[in-house]
C-alpha cells in the first residue's frame, strides 16, 4: 500500500460537501489510484463520491456519473477477491457495490450485496463496521419504501456503536420523515453539529408537513446555497415505490422548492 494513495484518501473524506467540496475530493481520489491503482479504498471511496455526483446532479451527466461508480465499485470487490491484494476480503469494495445498486434501482441486489459485505467484516472491527454498514443500508430501505426498518438499523446501531458519526443522523432524520415523524425528523437534524446543506430540506420539509412557515425560510436558505437544485431533480432519485417518492416532494413543495 503506498502511504501517498491512503493520505490522498484521507484528503478525499475530509472536504465538504459542496460542489467545490465535491471537485476537490476527486482529484484527491483520482490522485489516489493513480499513485497505487491495488489500493482498493481509492477505488471503493471514489465510487461513492460519483454516487454522490449523481445524487446531488453535480456534473454534466448524472447517469454516466452512476455508470462510472458502478465500474470502480466492480474494481474494488476485484481487488478485494484477489488472494494476492492486501485488501483481499476487505468488505468494502461489496459496501460500495451496494450502495451504486440501489442507486441504479437495484434494490434487492443491493441488499444482497450488503449482506456480502458483513460476511467479509473483520472480526476485530465487528461493532463499529456493523452499524455502519446497517445506518447505511437503512438509507437503501428509506428509498426502497421501507423506512420503519431503516428507523430499526439506524437506533439499533446508535445503541451498538455510540460513537457513531453524524451521518446516522442524516439517515434517521430523512427516515422519521418519511413515517410521517416530522418532529423527530427535525429533532434528529439538529442533533448535528455543522449539518449539510442538504439537510435543510429534510428539516424544511418536515416542517411545512407541520403547518410551520419556517419551513419556507429554511428551504429559501438551501436554495440560496444550491439554486439549481430542483423538484424534479428530487424526483429522479430512484425509489421502491412511487408512494414514498411522492410523500417527500410533497413536502419539499409545500416548503417552496421550486419544480424545475
Amino acid at each position: 500500500m503506498s502511504e501517498i494513495a491512503r493520505n490522498n484518501c484521507r484528503l478525499g473524506r475530509q472536504q465538504e460537501l459542496t460542489r467545490e467540496g465535491h471537485q476537490m475530493a476527486k482529484a484527491c481520489y483520482q490522485q489516489a489510484i493513480a499513485d497505487d491503482p491495488n489500493y482498493l479504498p481509492a477505488f471503493a471511496e471514489y465510487s461513492y463520491v460519483l454516487v454522490r455526483e449523481f445524487q446531488n446532479a453535480w456534473g454534466n451527466n448524472r447517469l454516466a456519473a452512476l455508470d462510472e461508480a458502478r465500474s470502480l465499485a466492480e474494481t474494488a470487490v476485484a481487488l478485494g477477491d484477489d488472494p494476492s491484494n492486501e485488501s483481499h476480503k476487505d468488505f468494502r469494495g461489496r459496501w460500495y457495490r451496494a450502495m451504486v445498486m440501489w442507486n441504479q434501482g437495484d434494490f434487492n441486489g443491493s441488499f444482497a450485496e450488503y449482506e456480502a459485505a458483513r460476511k467479509l467484516i473483520d472480526p476485530k472491527r465487528i461493532v463499529q463496521d456493523n452499524a455502519d454498514l446497517d445506518a447505511d443500508m437503512a438509507e437503501a430501505f428509506i428509498y426502497f419504501g421501507d423506512s420503519n426498518r431503516a428507523i430499526t438499523l439506524i437506533e439499533d446501531a446508535m445503541v451498538r456503536f455510540p460513537d457513531f458519526p453524524y451521518w446516522y443522523w442524516w439517515n434517521l432524520g430523512r427516515a422519521y420523515y418519511m413515517v410521517g415523524r416530522y418532529q423527530d425528523a427535525i429533532d434528529a437534524i439538529a442533533r448535528i453539529s455543522s449539518p449539510p446543506n442538504d439537510c435543510r430540506l429534510i428539516t424544511a420539509a418536515s416542517k411545512a408537513q407541520l403547518g410551520d412557515p419556517d419551513g419556507q425560510k429554511i428551504m429559501a436558505v438551501f436554495s440560496q446555497n444550491d439554486p439549481h437544485w430542483t423538484i424534479a431533480q428530487s424526483a429522479a432519485y430512484p425509489y421502491g415505490n412511487d408512494t414514498a417518492r411522492q410523500h417527500w416532494l410533497d413536502g419539499l413543495r409545500k416548503a417552496g422548492l421550486r419544480e424545475n
